[in-house]
C-alpha cells in the first residue's frame, strides 16, 4: 500500500475495472488508484481504500466483469476489442457505468470517437500513465452521475407530458368552454380566450348567476363587473311568481 495503512481495507466506495493488456503498465495504474482514499463513510470508518480494483487485459474479459463494476477504466490499445467497441457495448449493457477511456499520444479524433462510444470522459495519459488518472477518474464518475439525473429528470418531464396529453384528450376532465390544442393556431390571447370560457359559464349557469359566482369563487356583485370586463351578458334570474290571494 506504498505506506498507506488502510483502518478497513476491504471496505470500498466503487468497484473500478481496469482493462489494459499491457502487466507492467496495469501494475502501474492500479498501485496509483489503490493509494486514494475512500469518502462515504470516513468519519465512520476511518481511512479505507476509495477503489476495490478488478483488472481485464482484453475486450471480451472487459465486457464479462463489467457487471460487477460501478466504474471501467478503459485503455483504447486493449486487444481483442478494440476499445471503441468494448466501450460501446458496455455502455449498452450498463447505462449506468462510469466509463473513462484512456491512451497515449491520442488526439481529438480518438477523444470525440471515445465520447461516441459511451465513455464519460477521455483522458490523453502521454507518458504519465497514472500521474493525474485519480483525477480523471474522479471527473468520469461525476459526469456519469449528472448524465443520469438528467436523463432520469427528463424521463419524468416526458412521462409527465405524456399524462396531460392523456387529460386533454378527456372530455371529462375539461373545464367548460376548453378544448385540447393540436396546433399553435390554436392558442389564443387570454382576453379572448377568458371571454369563451365566461360566456360558456354563462350557458352552463343560465338563469342562475348566484350558482355561477359561487362556481368561480366570486361575489354576486363582482360577477357583474367580470362578466361587463369581457362584454359578456350577465345572465338572467329566474322569475319568481307572484302569489296570489285565494279568491273567496
Amino acid at each position: 500500500m506504498g505506506g498507506i495503512r488502510w483502518d478497513h481495507p476491504d471496505a470500498c466506495d466503487h468497484v473500478l475495472l481496469l482493462a489494459a493488456a499491457d502487466d507492467a503498465h496495469r501494475s502501474v495504474v492500479r498501485e496509483r488508484l489503490s493509494r486514494v482514499r475512500g469518502r462515504q463513510r470516513a468519519a465512520e470508518l476511518g481511512r479505507y481504500p476509495r477503489f476495490k480494483i478488478l483488472t481485464a487485459s482484453s475486450g471480451p474479459e472487459t465486457l464479462r466483469r463489467a457487471s460487477q463494476a460501478t466504474i471501467a477504466v478503459v485503455d483504447l490499445a486493449i486487444p481483442k476489442g478494440p476499445g471503441l467497441e468494448t466501450i460501446r457495448e458496455m455502455r449498452e449493457a450498463h447505462p449506468d457505468l462510469a466509463i473513462l477511456a484512456y491512451a497515449r499520444g491520442a488526439g481529438e479524433p480518438d477523444a470525440l470517437a471515445a465520447v461516441m462510444a459511451g465513455a464519460d470522459f477521455f483522458h490523453d495519459c502521454g507518458d504519465d500513465a497514472a500521474a493525474v488518472l485519480d483525477h480523471v477518474v474522479e471527473l468520469a464518475i461525476d459526469r456519469r452521475r449528472l448524465t443520469h439525473i438528467v436523463e432520469k429528470n427528463e424521463a419524468h418531464v416526458e412521462a409527465a407530458r405524456a399524462r396531460l396529453a392523456e387529460l386533454a384528450a378527456d372530455p371529462g376532465g375539461s373545464a367548460p368552454g376548453l378544448h385540447p390544442l393540436h396546433a399553435r393556431e390554436d392558442v389564443l390571447p387570454f382576453d379572448e380566450a377568458a371571454r369563451r370560457y365566461l360566456l360558456s359559464a354563462t350557458e352552463l349557469f343560465a338563469r342562475d348567476p348566484r350558482g355561477l359566482a359561487k362556481a368561480l369563487g366570486v361575489s354576486y356583485f363582482s360577477l357583474r363587473r367580470l362578466l361587463a370586463r369581457y362584454d359578456v351578458a350577465f345572465p338572467a334570474a329566474r322569475s319568481r311568481k307572484k302569489r296570489t290571494a285565494p279568491v273567496p
